[in-house]
């Protein structure tokens, strides 16, 4: 694994990490909320009458008391307090069964609490179910100095009247036995209360034949008007902090998102987030409708909700990257809309169904489905799509616990539920997530800007560059027609002189009127053939010319040793230069043979195409001379190599001309003096020279003499050693 794949591995760990420290977290301050909200009771001390004592609580206090105990409840009776009253005094002949030291609990009448204690008057007592009529008393008895105080009721299933002191103060829905003249109402309300000799008694008629709960579902309590006011300005503060958030993120989202490949998932978690938000808005502690206006609308919002929850975790996933969700792309599509709109269906068209305890069985099924069905998606396609999966499988698992937060009935003291409450990390979470991909974005964006230019930078300089080398190869092939031109004039004059000797001495022997001379005969021949060997060779250089650039010249490699194939050659050129002036000198090392990996054919007209041109160019009492040694400059293929310098103190090449001597067809301006040729034996000579890997350049002064250095990669093969005997 490289250093590059360990780093990235790290840093998906430390995310992964971090991602599972803050899930364990949200869990943990959830379960705090739920702790600290929790809806409790006081301790109450009672009076010698039963009454709640009260009288240690000032208006000034901030706390409210929760009346969780304390209540009197009579199961199946629709009392006033006056037929309360009278039932309670001792010549009274009509006496109510009634449970004393009841708990208020988000149950209702079906769960009074351990403690409560029933007064039966030895009449049979009916065992309260969902549906059916009771009332609720509680009388407390407060400071004399406290004038005011507000009683708020947040809940009670259904129908209800609220009498404080004898009086009727509110009525909700219609309160009675009878089923035919029922009708419910969502009761959450603050009645303001002043105290009649420091004595408060609050008596509540319930009534509920359409809810899976009856009676009171949540505590109330008394308080000062400011302090009631101040809880509930707190629930709408915070929803005012949602919608508010909301707002924001729609309208940053909506920039933000054009940078997104798809910007579906940002719609429908838009629409999720503001169904989620309407829910809460719809709860009866906030917004009282008219009939069944509240349940419609927040069991409506739950349905569409939990569609639009399907959607945005359907829309994180492009196509391509699961076989098993491409081929559902669209039967999970039309299976869960026709589920959503199966259950708006029937439940706008069945009112009767709204309260219903199979009814919030069928929506808790449907939210399961929905939410195992999303959950399997996000964990099946973690390892398949990397993008995010540490965001989107923490979001599903807290979009789980929040729907099911629908279902979780519990006494808030603020109303501030789970579920609004996981609703402000899922936001808070998904706002910092579509913040940094657009930052993670813009910055891939720099960084491609970054690299463009760079690359256009490069490009540039490339094209500068090849623009010159165009410039340069143009000059060159100028140069070289140039040269082609005069080499294709040299070599047409170097052809057509012996053709025009062959012919002429042809010539001569044709019309002679006598039969020549046997010697005259002889040195005409001779003079042909010589002719005739000049064409030859200039044919033979162009022919070897070619075949030494053409891709298919292989040379055949094997041990050279270059002192001997060097020594040869001088040995032979030094016979030459017997009887004449000129002198040429051989200097190589005793003790080593200088091998090198070649073609000896090829390394052969090499030096001898050179030691020949030193000849041709050196006056009649010129010096040549020829150094084999090794050579140490690490510089040149590694330092172990051998040179070959051939020295000449002849006409030399102009300065301005040394770097044209191996061009092919190119011959030296002072060339031509008193000696021809094709000017393809250095090309030729270059050529051999590069297919063996080696170096050549030349060394010259115009009038004082070249010096040609050539240079190859030494071998290690040692003619001394004797090859091992095979067993």
């Amino acid at each position: 694994m490289s250093s590059e794949s360990k780093l990235n591995e790290k840093r998906r760990l430390s995310v992964g990490v971090f991602a599972f420290i803050l899930l364990i977290s949200i869990v943990a301050l959830s379960l705090a909320f739920l702790l600290i909200n929790q809806r409790r009771g006081s301790d109450f001390s009672y009076t010698i009458y039963g009454q709640v004592n009260l009288t240690y609580w000032g208006e000034n206090q901030r706390m409210p008391v929760t009346l969780e105990k304390g209540w009197e409840f009579y199961p199946d009776q629709l009392l006033t307090p006056e037929m309360i009253r009278v039932s309670r005094l001792e010549n009274s002949t009509e006496h109510y069964p009634y449970y004393k030291g009841v708990t208020i609990s988000s149950d209702g009448w079906s769960d009074l609490g351990d403690g409560a204690e029933l007064y039966s008057f030895g009449q049979e007592v009916k065992e309260m179910g969902n549906f059916g009529v009771g009332t609720y008393r509680i009388e407390l008895v407060l400071n004399p100095t406290v004038d005011f105080v507000t009683l708020n009721i947040p809940e009670i299933s259904q129908s209800a009247t609220i009498w404080v002191n004898g009086r009727a103060v509110r009525h909700y829905g219609n309160v009675t036995k009878n089923k035919d003249y029922y009708e419910p109402s969502q009761v959450c309300t603050d009645i303001q209360l002043e105290p009649e000799d420091g004595r408060v008694e609050i008596v509540i008629d319930c009534a509920n034949f359409s809810s899976p709960y009856g009676g009171i579902l949540c505590s109330p309590a008394i308080a000062s008007t400011a302090t009631i006011g101040t809880i509930e300005y707190s629930v709408r503060m915070y929803l005012t902090v949602l919608i508010a958030f909301w707002i924001f993120f729609a309208i940053g989202g909506h920039y933000v998102s054009k940078t997104f490949a798809s910007k579906s998932k940002f719609y429908y978690f838009l629409l999720l987030f503001l169904g989620e938000i309407l829910y809460e808005i719809f709860s009866p502690m906030v917004t009282i409708l008219p009939e069944n206006w509240n349940m419609y609308a927040k069991i409506t919002l739950m349905i569409v909700s939990n569609f639009w929850m399907f959607m945005f975790f359907r829309s994180l996933y492009p196509k391509g990257y699961s076989k098993l969700f491409d081929k559902l792309h669209f039967i999970d599509l039309a299976l869960f809309a026709m589920l959503t709109a199966c259950y708006l269906i029937v439940f706008w068209g069945f009112p009767s169904l709204l309260y219903l305890p199979s009814s919030v069985v069928a929506l808790m099924v449907l939210v399961l489905i929905t939410n195992l069905y999303c959950t399997f998606r996000v964990f099946y396609m973690i390892k398949r799509f990397e993008h995010g999966k540490f965001l989107y499988s923490g979001t599903v698992i807290l979009c789980f616990i929040m729907h099911f937060s629908y279902f979780y009935r519990r006494q808030y003291f603020v109303y501030i539920t789970l579920h609004a409450f996981l609703l402000l990390f899922i936001a808070v979470g998904f706002t910092l997530y579509f913040v940094m991909d657009y930052v993670k974005t813009y910055q891939k964006l720099q960084d491609n800007n970054r690299n463009l230019a760079s690359a256009v930078e490069e490009k540039t300089k490339y094209i500068t560059r090849v623009n010159q080398d165009l410039l340069y190869n143009h000059q060159k092939l100028l140069e070289n027609e140039e040269a082609r031109k005069k080499m294709m004039s040299n070599v047409s004059h170097d052809l057509r002189t012996p053709i025009t000797a062959i012919r002429g001495y042809v010539e001569l022997m044709m019309n002679a009127k006598e039969p020549l001379p046997r010697e005259q005969e002889l040195q005409y021949l001779s003079n042909m053939h010589t002719r005739s060997v000049q064409m030859e060779q200039l044919i033979s250089d162009l022919v070897q010319l070619t075949r030494m650039e053409s891709e298919n010249d292989t040379i055949e490699l094997m041990p050279i040793s270059i002192k001997e194939m060097v020594g040869d050659l001088y040995q032979l050129y030094h016979a030459e230069c017997e009887g004449s002036e000129k002198v040429i000198s051989f200097h190589a090392p005793e003790d080593d043979d200088l091998l090198i990996e070649g073609d000896p054919k090829k390394l052969l007209r090499v030096f001898e195409n050179i030691i020949v041109n030193a000849m041709k160019y050196t006056h009649d009492d010129g010096k040549i001379d020829i150094t084999c040694h090794r050579y140490k400059d690490p510089a040149m293929l590694g330092g172990n190599a051998v040179e070959v310098i051939i020295k000449d103190n002849g006409v030399g090449i102009p300065e301005n001309e040394v770097p044209y001597v191996f061009d092919r067809f190119y011959r030296a301006e002072n060339s031509g003096i008193n000696k021809t040729g094709s000017g393809l034996g250095l090309s030729i000579v270059k050529s051999v020279v590069d297919k063996h890997g080696g170096k050549i350049w030349v060394e010259s002064e115009e009038g004082v003499g070249s010096e040609f250095h050539i240079v190859f990669k030494a071998s290690s093969f040692n003619f001394d050693e004797e090859p091992e005997e095979e067993e």
